[in-house]
């Protein structure tokens, strides 16, 4: 009886094991999403990897970011991709404690190569404010490189939450400052100079472009922005709802999402802030709510999400959070009209994914600079996801991605060469 009883419990524990397994695996996608198989194991890859590393932490052994860190960069960073045949320059130097990397690509004429200045990508890198470096960046800034022969730049930043805000962007800013005003040393062609980054990243180009206009110390050309984060003002936009759910790529969660809040910060944050609880009701009620405004949106996006649901930071208990997510320096859309148009870059080149929290960003952002007049050009790609852009090589290599760059890069050059 109990032989019949432990062999029960074990197929009981198997089979739930098994239904976890096939849970996390068979994820549902859309009919036409390619390689939908790979991508389901990329996410229960990420998924033991967060498992792991909640354990590794729970008994000192290792931060569960470092776990993260580590599994990112085997996937992504840890493949020779260089060929002496394009003929790129790669140098990496450190300026003060950060590092960049110098991609530039040589003429065959020596002599060209000592004078010839070069319209210059200055690169930030995205994952979430605590993971990613010149490696992992490395497919995507090396392609850029090959694809349009211009100079690279990837500019590193310190990651949290061993460094909280501002550190990124102090980071970013003085970085850029330096190049700029070292075009000579670098190459640099200012009248070309243009910013680029990925999700995070995509929020540091963007901020750091306002910045360097704002500032009086150059206009840049172009910003190319890869699903960027542009504000953390309003977390019920139908991208947020339909999406954080997903657990895209396995690791975007609800959970995950609240680890970098505090990480980024330094305040804890509960489920109310996916209710937008850590703004007050004057906040919500505030000129800061245009900015964002769902009105922007496809029609499409807001008619199954239309019902919103809200809570209020009623006894200030998030108001140092806000502070710091409602500052332009973090969210570069909480900014009226004037100051978009004053601080925008001339061209901007926008890459939105279906498949994603922060579409609506996108959408938001680029419906406010055509409103502007700003010359903008959007990629949206319905049935892709967040984090695509940099999956180019190894096993995590998807057949799209190195498409989006090569259509990137063949954007950038179409603007730098008007």
């Amino acid at each position: 009886m109990n032989d019949l009883k432990t062999k029960t419990t074990k197929a009981a524990v198997l089979i739930l094991i098994a239904g976890s397994v096939f849970q996390l695996i068979n994820q549902p996608l859309p009919d036409d999403f390619e390689q939908p198989w790979k991508y389901r194991l990329i996410c229960f890859g990420a998924e033991l990897s967060n498992i792991f590393g909640y354990f590794t932490e729970k008994v000192g052994l290792l931060h569960r970011v470092n776990v993260t860190r580590f599994s990112y960069h085997m996937s992504v960073g840890a493949f020779n991709i260089r060929d002496q045949s394009d003929n790129i320059s790669v140098h990496d130097e450190i300026i003060e404690h950060l590092s960049i990397r110098v991609y530039r690509p040589m003429s065959w004429n020596k002599a060209k190569n000592v004078n010839e200045t070069l319209p210059t990508i200055l690169f930030y890198h995205g994952g979430g404010y605590f993971v990613g470096s010149a490696d992992t960046l490395e497919p995507v800034t090396y392609l850029m490189a090959k694809y349009t022969r211009y100079i690279v730049v990837y500019i590193d930043y310190r990651l949290i939450p061993e460094h909280r805000y501002p550190a990124a962007y102090h980071d970013s800013l003085q970085t850029a400052i330096y190049l700029i005003n070292n075009h000579a040393k670098y190459s640099i062609d200012l009248e070309n100079l243009i910013i680029m980054g990925d999700s995070a990243g995509g929020n540091l180009a963007t901020v750091i472009g306002q910045q360097l206009i704002a500032q009086n110390i150059i206009k840049p050309k172009l910003q190319v922005l890869i699903y960027p984060v542009l504000q953390f003002f309003d977390f019920t936009l139908p991208s947020y709802a339909q999406n954080l759910p997903k657990r895209i790529l396995g690791s975007i969660s609800a959970d995950n999402f609240k680890n970098f809040i505090h990480y980024f910060t330094g305040v804890e944050v509960d489920d109310t802030i996916f209710l937008n609880g850590h703004t007050t009701a004057f906040q919500k009620e505030s000129k800061l709510a245009s900015y964002v405004d769902r009105n922007y949106l496809p029609k499409k996006y807001l008619s199954k999400f239309s019902q919103v649901i809200s809570v209020n930071d009623t006894y200030g208990k998030y108001s140092e959070l806000s502070e710091i997510l409602l500052s332009s320096k973090v969210s570069p859309l909480l900014v009226d009209d004037l100051y978009l148009d004053r601080n925008t870059p001339v061209n901007t080149i926008l890459l939105t994914a279906g498949i994603d929290m922060l579409r609506d960003d996108g959408f938001i952002y680029a419906a406010r600079l055509k409103n502007l007049g700003k010359k903008i050009e959007h990629m949206h790609f319905e049935n892709l996801f967040h984090g695509i852009f940099g999956l180019l090589h190894g096993p995590l290599q998807f057949t799209r991605a190195k498409f989006l760059v090569n259509n990137v890069a063949e954007h950038i050059k179409k603007i730098v060469n008007k």
